[in-house]
């Protein structure tokens, strides 16, 4: 059963990313605006009483600076790496140190892609799937240290309760 998941899974995840490959081709941008844009909005929900991160990330991450660029065929290869780098940078302030080799990698992975001469096509689903894996791990680590909280504010107040 667990093989036929992963199969599932990984047949979703290839249609995923030929789609959206195949709408960067055709210089079809709304897709990839709205995962941008689901980025900034998952950077910003991991810290959520820091309206001053919130207004840092969203001006590095112009929503609508993103979209003219692309429409006007102004975002550089340049501009991949910056974004690339600025939201890995953030990945890394805000994941547990023990997730830093992984983060690592994930990055490594993209300047391969980079190196080797991929598309903006190819490298853009790798970039939004790498970034939200590695986001679904710090808010599954955050999880975890919640209900640990939780669970030792329920045997403290049991024991002073």
């Amino acid at each position: 059963m667990q093989q036929l998941e992963q199969q599932v899974k990984d047949t979703y995840y290839k249609a995923y990313k030929d789609a959206l490959e195949k709408d960067l081709n055709e210089d079809k941008f709304d897709w990839v605006c709205k995962l941008h844009s689901e980025i900034v909005i998952r950077l910003c929900k991991i810290v959520p009483r820091r309206s001053d991160i919130h207004d840092q990330i969203a001006e590095n991450m112009d929503p609508v600076l993103f979209r003219q660029m692309l429409e006007n065929k102004c975002y550089k290869p340049d501009d991949f790496v910056k974004l690339v780098n600025y939201v890995f940078d953030w990945i890394k302030k805000l994941c547990a140190p023990a997730r830093d080799e992984e983060v690592d990698r994930s990055l490594q992975e993209l300047y391969t892609s980079m190196k080797e001469g991929a598309t903006l096509g190819k490298l853009v689903p790798q970039f939004i799937f790498s970034v939200h894996n590695q986001l679904d791990n710090i808010q599954g680590d955050m999880d975890q240290q919640k209900d640990k909280i939780n669970e030792l504010k329920k045997v403290l107040y049991k024991q002073w309760g």
